[in-house]
């Protein structure tokens, strides 16, 4: 289940993190500065519409009127949500009891119902884009934390793109085996009674800043997964990515001043933006210019 959470964080999926009036200072929000460079920022961000998450994103919005770009992971325009949710679906004439089976079709049957999910969307969904959706936080509108950065960037009239294509993204997906799927399928379908307490954990400890209790959550989800689903969570979904982000934020931040808004998890540990900036000869310290803010 975890896997489908850091798949979403993907998509844009895909995904996490972020602050609260303190944790904000110290957690996932950063200054980036370098001599000779203008000062940037980076955000770790949550796919959630969660109001404790979208109140933080509130809290953006001076630093967003004051720089020149936004940099998220793909642009969540009209566009790209076509693309992925074309790419998400079954071809024509394929039908995912068959492709899963009946017996895990009737669980994931039982799980969609606990979850408040409609069988017969899932039902015209990809194994994978299955998982993604069944391990997601509730939507009932679609303005998560990383839509709410995007359309904030375009009231003030700033520059936005995205560090990945949707092409890239989705070959994240597409490139997962049938059976990977289905494990992580069946991950999903067995931890749904659990979802709504997991999930409130993990934006507990996205509110609290937390990055040690963030990764020890996603690892302790991950836990039953077969070792080629762990391998591609961390090679492909996380090390790839952060390595490709990381090369693609460095002209923007030489040149201009930036807000790199990319999912929590690309933020943390050794192949995380944050390492890998200061390796680069960046200062990357919390950012404190929220202190006087009063807590959501």
């Amino acid at each position: 289940m975890s896997q489908s959470i850091a798949t979403r964080r993907a998509l844009g999926i895909v995904l996490l993190c972020c602050l609260a009036s303190r944790a904000l200072a110290l957690g996932f929000v950063y200054e980036v500065s370098k001599p000779g460079a203008p000062v940037s920022y980076l955000v770790g961000t949550l796919h959630s519409e969660d109001p404790r998450v979208i109140a933080l994103a509130k809290q953006l919005d001076p630093l967003l009127a004051g720089i020149d770009t936004l940099a998220i992971e793909i642009v969540p325009d009209a566009v790209t949500m076509l693309a992925v949710a074309a790419a998400s679906m079954l071809p024509p004439g394929q039908d995912l009891e068959q492709v899963i089976g009946a017996a895990r079709f009737a669980a994931l049957r039982d799980a969609a119902h606990e979850l408040g999910l409609a069988i017969d969307v899932l039902a015209r969904l990809k194994p994978w884009a299955v998982a993604v959706t069944l391990g997601m936080p509730a939507s009932d509108t679609g303005r998560f934390f990383d839509m709410e950065l995007y359309l904030a960037a375009l009231a003030h009239g700033r520059e936005t793109l995205g560090l990945e294509t949707v092409a890239e993204q989705l070959a994240v997906f597409e490139q997962i085996s049938p059976q990977t799927q289905l494990a992580m399928l069946d991950s999903v379908i067995k931890e749904a009674d659990r979802l709504p307490q997991y999930l409130e954990a993990l934006t507990l400890a996205y509110l609290a800043g937390d990055g040690d209790r963030l990764a020890v959550l996603v690892r302790e989800q991950d836990a039953d997964m077969p070792a080629d689903v762990l391998e591609w969570l961390d090679e492909i979904m996380l090390r790839q990515r952060n390595v490709r982000m990381l090369e693609r934020s460095l002209p923007l931040l030489r040149e201009r001043s930036t807000m790199i808004a990319v999912g929590a998890m690309h933020l943390i540990g050794d192949s995380g933006l944050v390492a890998g900036l200061r390796r680069h000869g960046y200062r990357v310290e919390a950012w404190r210019g929220n202190e006087g803010l009063s807590s959501p």
